[in-house]
């Protein structure tokens, strides 16, 4: 199955996956709001695929020796113990838009548009807010399950 996470960048150096990321469901509803969110900039709402984060070689993304687990209650260190980060990963997050610039498109959002909205987009974009004024970069990961 595949689950797709709201996620804070808490840190950069090394990089760091705030334990507070959100599991987005249901899919229909992320998916309007990443529309609404390309069209105010496409790269306000990044996805990047998980499986792709990793490194066990410096060519290479992706493991075959480590698994991330996005579902764990805590923080992701990519500090080489466990995770080395790719560098696929390195050049996506380079095009992270900042938090100061995201803030002004998401402040600005307007939801009344989006059909089908069930209070999850409110409550994601609220949290989005928040990780923005704190000073955090926020992503989409896309984890595809066995």
């Amino acid at each position: 199955m595949i689950r797709y996470w709201l996620t804070p960048i808490v840190n950069k150096s090394p990089l760091k996956f705030g334990k507070a990321r959100v599991n987005c469901e249901p899919l229909l509803e992320l998916e309007s709001l990443r529309n609404l969110s390309h069209q105010l900039h496409p790269r306000l709402l990044p996805m990047f695929k998980a499986s792709l984060l990793l490194s066990d070689d410096e060519d290479v993304c992706g493991s075959t020796y480590t698994e991330l687990n996005l579902s764990d209650a805590n923080e992701v260190v990519f500090d080489g113990h466990p995770y080395h980060l790719s560098h696929c990963a390195e050049a996506f997050l380079e095009r992270v838009l900042r938090p100061a610039e995201a803030l002004g498109f998401v402040s600005s959002m307007d939801l009344n548009v989006l059909e089908g909205v069930s209070g999850q987009s409110k409550y994601w974009r609220r949290l989005w807010i928040e990780w923005l004024e704190s000073g955090w970069e926020v992503i989409l990961l896309r984890e595809d399950g066995g």
